[in-house]
């Protein structure tokens, strides 16, 4: 990942299900892709979509596989079967040489805040980039909710973050000038339903964060 740089926001669309949809995403001038590849998800991504997407698309937009409770040795797996340029960990880290795989893939690590009190105790040394989800438990991304954002200040000099959680192109201006993220992440907030972006909206919403990116 490029470095930190807070006049311009990156923007990742995740849950895609779909190519179109994906160069759609990259059309409208997004900077990461993000595939669910946790099967029990709505939004998760078969092996060949997401090959022909990590396929197709540019080699500037970064393509970010989300796993839940995953080992290095799965992601591993993943990775060898498509292109992978980060890994976003949602729920347990179990142990393994993470630090191995962060010389190879950019590891994001998702922190739900929508029910639980975080401590230093998820900070990773490893771990360059935290996203900052209303994930819980039960539901460890994609619930279309937002979270206090004021939390997020507590987060800042962890590494960059990225903030997710119900966001959408009407809010994505308030919570760029409230947190003031490396990365936006965006997927229920461009859908018309589980897995299925509206491009009209993918469009809107980066369009949203430019503008914020122009007011900041």
């Amino acid at each position: 990942m490029p470095e930190l740089d807070r006049t311009r926001t990156r923007v990742k669309i995740c849950g895609l299900t779909r190519t179109a949809d994906a160069h759609a995403a990259v059309d409208a001038g997004c900077d990461a892709l993000g595939l669910v590849l946790w099967p029990e998800s709505s939004r998760y991504v078969t092996a060949a979509t997401a090959a022909e997407i990590g396929r197709t698309v540019s080699p500037g937009v970064k393509v970010v596989g989300v796993f839940v409770d995953a080992d290095v040795e799965m992601i591993m797996r993943w990775a060898s079967r498509i292109r992978l340029d980060a890994a976003q960990l949602c729920g347990r880290m179990p142990n393994g040489p993470w630090a191995e795989l962060a010389e190879s893939l950019t590891l994001i690590r998702s922190i739900g805040l929508a029910d639980s009190r975080v401590t230093d105790s998820e900070r990773i040394e490893c771990i360059s980039d935290y996203l900052l989800d209303a994930a819980t438990v039960d539901a460890p991304g994609g619930t279309g909710t937002t979270f206090d954002w004021s939390r997020a200040g507590s987060f800042q000099s962890w590494g960059r973050l990225w903030l997710a959680g119900g966001l959408d192109a009407d809010n994505v201006g308030a919570a760029i000038a409230a947190v003031h993220p490396y990365a936006v992440d965006v997927s229920t907030g461009v859908e018309d339903a589980p897995g299925r972006k509206s491009h009209d909206k993918i469009a809107a919403f980066i369009a949203a964060v430019r503008a914020a990116d122009r007011e900041t």
